[in-house]
């Protein structure tokens, strides 16, 4: 069989614009790049993309290299007030759209201007509005939340309930997820806890531990059996802290490699990422050629190469479908890509 050059590989059909930096929440959790030193990242930057600016780096990605879906994300993307003007945008190029949100700002009218662009993506950190406000950093974010996908789903519109899982609120899934469910969530995402620069000091208190990840997907797969529908462990979830094996309902996320299945992430500002989570510039959209940085930044191509030393004598089989784990946490948290996953390295200790 005849390998595929580097060069040659098929290019990525997903990307991911964030639209601004600003956001309502101050979440716990978060992990945005820019909460973080980093020297590639200008913390002070505050200019976004102009409306038009960020029409043409979308059609730019159309004629390029073909692009089929564009998220939407932020910061908080509900926070730009031409969002319904760039979703009607997007759907009139023939792509396909999604909205990663908290939810707090889909009022009816927001909600009746955009639902029927794409999908949203909301996040439900509990059933009990005390652990979500807390987790979100503000009083009132629960009840925005629901009464938001509520209103996304009066207007005709579809959301996926996205959970993020830590040690405060992995024990809320399971009622978390119905309440989801009754709520009109048409799938359901899990993420435990990525960690990067901006919250590794909080580790201790929020990554959760293999046993907490292992007993969320028993109820997940108990929820997809009962209710049928489509569940996504998005954030990986290694194999060699967690048996994934015996998970038939769930479907888990790999590291893509910087390859075709990658969502490249551009900025506010229009800067390039290999992923949400890189640190790491590649270009601008607005100066240079996406499929010129695809096929010759030597930062893809290590991107792309480079294992972590811990994976070195994995199991072959595990580690093919592992990927190394988290590459850009590993960066984030570490500063370089020839480490695991923080998640592998703080579950065994």
């Amino acid at each position: 069989m005849q390998t595929v050059r580097f060069e040659d590989r098929p290019l990525p059909k997903t990307f991911i614009i964030e639209l601004t930096r600003r956001c309502n929440n101050r979440c716990l959790y978060c992990y945005a790049v820019w909460g973080a030193p980093s020297p590639d990242i200008d913390c002070s930057l505050q200019y976004e993309m102009s409306t038009e600016e960020v029409k043409q780096a979308i059609s730019k990605l159309q004629a390029e290299v073909g692009a089929e879906n564009i998220g939407l994300s932020g910061g908080e993307p509900l926070l730009r007030n031409d969002l319904p003007e760039i979703l009607s945008f997007i759907k009139d190029l023939g792509l396909n759209s999604v909205v990663i949100t908290n939810g707090t700002l889909l009022t009816q009218e927001r909600a009746e201007k955009t639902a029927d662009a794409g999908l949203f993506e909301v996040t439900l950190l509990s059933f009990r509005e005390e652990v979500h406000d807390r987790l979100a950093g503000r009083t009132g974010a629960w009840d925005a939340a629901w009464r938001g996908m509520t209103n996304i789903k009066k207007a005709g519109g579809n959301f996926i309930s996205v959970f993020v899982a830590t040690k405060l609120n992995y024990m809320d899934l399971m009622n978390t997820a119905k309440l989801s469910i009754a709520l009109g969530a048409s799938g359901l995402m899990y993420n435990r806890i990525n960690l990067g620069a901006h919250n590794i000091g909080h580790a201790d208190q929020l990554l959760p531990t293999p046993e907490m990840v292992r007993q969320n997907l028993d109820v997940l797969e108990e929820i997809g059996k009962e209710f049928g529908l489509p569940i996504a462990a998005s954030v990986v979830i290694e194999p060699c802290v967690v048996d994934i094996g015996k998970y038939e309902h769930i479907q888990f996320g790999w590291c893509p490699l910087a390859g075709e299945n990658s969502y490249f992430t551009i900025d506010p500002t229009g800067d390039i990422r290999v992923c949400n989570h890189s640190p790491v510039v590649l270009g601008n959209i607005k100066r240079d050629r996406f499929i010129d940085i695809y096929r010759n930044h030597p930062y893809v191509r290590s991107f792309h190469d480079t294992w972590p030393e811990e994976c070195h004598s994995c199991d072959h089989q595990m580690r093919e479908v592992c990927c190394g784990g988290c590459k850009a946490a590993a960066e984030q948290c570490y500063g370089t890509l020839d480490r695991v996953d923080p998640f592998v390295t703080l579950s065994k200790r």
